[in-house]
């Protein structure tokens, strides 16, 4: 948008220079616009070009005399690449570097490192190795010859000691190298500055090496006062060993205590046998006293009768009661047959006890030979416990000897390892000292510079020219202004056709009133306009007005009881907006648009940011306000903004929660989670905890409760205390309620929410959708905080 300004005609040139001073402190605003006329300007310095030239010229012209004077200057640079990690040629170093994986610890060991290039212990070498200190330009004396030589002889001494050339190269060197670490690398960058491109190469290179000896021989150093050191300690441990060896030694000795080594003694071992044997002649005497117990308990009709025990089974206890079967079935068959008179059948008989006596003698026997096993065994293990009680009665003995005996071992010991360990540590260290484990080396060598440094002449004399020529025209636009030279012509006086501009005053829109209950307001009677100001005559400046273009309001809105709170653009070529590799959350590259993530600078974000910052702004708790999002229409997009609006608080560091309460093919539930298992209903319910429930999206930490179950049985009620109550520490909660006045759980949702939130299409809102809106909502309407207009 523009507007017009008159602008001051310039003062008549033949006035007097006391009244045109009077002028000109009295016009100062006249003079300020004059310098923002760009035709006055342009036509002032048009005028005064030879003198801006002329200015220009001579900057141009000092400037490059200037730059003969300057001394050249050459900047050569050297790199060293140093690695944290030095070289492990041993498992202990004498120096080992503790850097590690840290970076902050490997940021700091290298910019140490760059300190002890830049140090005088690295300069100190250099300057005495290339002569620095006898430099004139490093602060040494210039050699005299001919006349200066003959007049400094003439003039009298001061007295004066004779300076000392090495600290002025020191101070001139602390000027001229910069010792740097590149960004994020292990290269260090020597740079050298110096009249001479071969000098500044060759001072360099000299740091860099210097620096890498140094090093070399700082670790051989170090190495070598750990050798002496610990060479120095050796005798002396060695000593220590020694006389602690010698006194375990005479204990042992002294309480009769023999080794047999693993620091076990033979009476240790003695026990240890004898216990092993007592407990063999303990089982042996059971085992035995088991048999004798067996074989006393059988009988010989048992036996007889089958029943023989193992204890007294034999080849002859078998033979015999083979023997014995055979007769008693023959005198069975004889009795059969022949009778109980008959001669034959007593002789079977006789046969029949005989082998029943042979029986008896034959168990008889195998319980004297189990009698005698019981007692040898009894005997054994008598005589075994004798004597581990015996050995038993020795260790008691020899343990308390043993108590000062292990001190003295383990004086001994700790002896032995620290004398082996500095034995073993001298020998390393010995040897280390002739071995450079530093790992750092030159990648690049400095090289002569093939341009110098700085400015070159040319630039240097464009520069004057540019600088003589800024002088050029503020001295001429003082002149123009304050000075009493030839003014440039004066302008004709505009025609008043070409002065004069047309400004038509807009006819404000009646203000309207809002009407509890309803999203219209009422109209005003409007106040007559004022009349349109008369154009001034003059020249036309054109000023734009902050704020541009108008936001774009349907006709319709601009008589609603709810202010609109933002425009959402249409976003075009969606398939080309995002690579795969680019997904970073759940809600990507699905039907939604959700641009706060694929372009959050676009004007889609912009504008859905502006609405949560406008729903933020009011409430006492503006970060934990419950927003309900609905549509006038089905494709009026209250689901895209609900998802949008909750991405944008939850990448804004809030913990922000989506709740689905919408229906259809495209809500966010079938779109996101078709399989989620549990829902609203069930927190309610209390079945399972919010936690549970809700499902959190990875990429952008957003919480999103699903529409799943039987959302249709709960109330209103039932959501404040089992749902929203549980919810306290979430916080914006945005409901995507769907279309107004098609769902019974958005109009539940409507009852406990904050904010309400209508969305409609551009061109696609009519008097009767609002009215409709308005009879869904009912009383919950006076909670509508505004509308967005979705442009898509």
């Amino acid at each position: 948008m523009f507007t017009t300004e008159t602008v001051v005609s310039e003062p008549e040139p033949g006035q007097q220079p006391r009244e045109r001073r009077r002028v000109v402190r009295a016009a100062a605003p006249e003079i300020v616009s004059r310098l923002t006329d760009p035709v006055w300007l342009a036509r002032t310095l048009w005028a005064r070009k030879g003198l801006i030239v002329l200015a220009a010229v001579v900057g141009a012209v000092l400037a490059a005399m200037a730059s003969l004077m300057v001394p050249p200057r050459y900047v050569s640079t050297a790199q060293l690449f140093i690695d944290p990690r030095d070289l492990r040629v041993l498992q202990n170093e004498v120096s080992p570097n503790a850097t590690g994986g840290d970076p902050t610890s490997i940021t700091s060991y290298l910019e140490s490192q760059a300190r002890i290039i830049a140090s005088d212990s690295i300069k100190t070498p250099v300057v005495q190795s290339l002569g620095l200190d006898k430099d004139p330009e490093f602060g040494g004396e210039a050699p005299r010859s001919g006349l200066s030589q003959l007049l400094w002889g003439w003039l009298p001494g001061s007295g004066a000691p004779s300076r000392d050339g090495l600290v002025y190269a020191l101070a001139v060197l602390d000027k001229n190298v910069s010792v740097r670490r590149g960004e994020r690398t292990f290269v260090i960058d020597i740079a050298v500055t110096a009249r001479e491109a071969d000098k500044a190469a060759r001072i360099a290179n000299a740091l860099a090496e210097t620096y890498l000896e140094n090093q070399a021989t700082v670790r051989a150093d170090a190495a070598q006062r750990a050798t002496n050191a610990l060479t120095a300690r050796l005798e002396e441990l060695r000593n220590r060993l020694r006389t602690a060896e010698d006194k375990t030694e005479r204990y042992k000795e002294a309480n009769n205590i023999v080794g047999v080594g693993a620091g076990r003694s033979m009476t240790d071992e003695q026990l240890t046998l004898n216990n092993a044997q007592l407990v063999a002649a303990r089982t042996r005497l059971t085992e035995a006293r088991a048999k004798y117990d067996q074989i006393i308990a059988a009988r010989p009709a048992g036996i007889e009768a089958g029943a023989i025990p193992e204890a007294v089974a034999s080849q002859t206890m078998t033979a015999l009661r083979a023997q014995l079967g055979a007769t008693l079935a023959r005198e069975a068959d004889l009795l059969a047959s022949l009778g109980a008179r008959h001669p034959a059948l007593a002789a079977v008989q006789a046969q029949t006890r005989d082998a029943r006596r042979q029986i008896a003698d034959e168990l008889s026997r195998i319980s004297r030979s189990a009698k005698v096993e019981l007692d040898r065994a009894i005997e054994a293990e008598r005589q075994l416990s004798l004597r581990v009680e015996r050995l038993t009665a020795t260790q008691y003995a020899a343990g308390r000897a043993s108590v000062e005996l292990r001190e003295l071992e383990r004086e001994v010991e700790s002896s032995r390892v620290v004398y082996d360990a500095f034995l073993r540590r001298a020998r390393e260290t010995g040897e280390l000292a002739g071995i450079d484990t530093t790992n750092a080396r030159v990648i690049s060598a400095a090289m002569p510079p093939l341009e110098k440094s700085g400015i070159s002449r040319r630039m240097l004399a464009v520069l004057g020219g540019v600088a003589g020529g800024g002088v050029g025209v503020a001295l001429a636009l003082g002149l123009a202004l304050f000075g009493t030279l030839p003014r440039p012509a004066p302008r004709r006086a505009p025609e008043p056709a070409e002065s004069v501009v047309a400004a038509a005053a807009a006819t404000p829109a009646p203000e309207a009133k809002p009407v509890k209950g309803s999203l219209m307001a009422v109209p005003q009677a409007a106040s007559p306009a004022p009349p349109p100001a008369a154009p001034k005559a003059g020249w036309r400046r054109f000023v734009s007005i902050q704020g541009g273009q108008t936001e774009r309001v349907p006709d319709l809105l601009r008589t609603a009881a709810a202010p609109l709170l933002a425009n959402l653009p249409a976003v075009r070529h969606r398939r080309w907006r995002r690579d795969d590799g680019e997904v970073r959350s759940v809600f990507q590259a699905k039907t939604h648009l959700v641009d706060v993530l694929d372009k959050p600078n676009g004007g889609f974000a912009k504008a859905v940011r502006a609405v949560r910052t406008a729903l933020a702004g009011g409430g006492p708790e503006p970060d934990r306000r419950r927003i309900l999002v609905l549509g006038l229409r089905s494709d009026a997009g209250a689901s895209t903004l609900a998802l949008n609006l909750a991405l944008d608080a939850a990448l804004a560091g809030l913990p922000a929660m989506l709740v689905d309460a919408g229906a259809g093919d495209d809500s966010l539930t079938r779109v996101f989670a078709p399989e989620a298992a549990a829902g609203l209903h069930d927190i309610v319910t209390g079945r399972v905890g919010l936690v549970r429930a809700a499902l959190q999206d990875e990429g952008t930490g957003l919480f999103f409760l699903p529409r799943v179950g039987r959302v249709d049985q709960v109330p209103a009620q039932q959501i404040e205390s089992g749902f929203l109550d549980r919810a306290r520490r979430f916080g914006p909660i945005v409901i995507d309620g769907g279309a107004v006045g098609t769902d019974g759980l958005a109009q539940r949702f409507a009852e406990v929410a904050d904010d309400i939130v209508l969305v409609l299409r551009e061109g696609a809102v009519g008097q009767s959708d609002l009215a409709t809106a308005t009879a869904a909502l009912g009383d919950q309407a006076q909670k509508l905080r505004g509308f967005v207009v979705n442009e898509a």
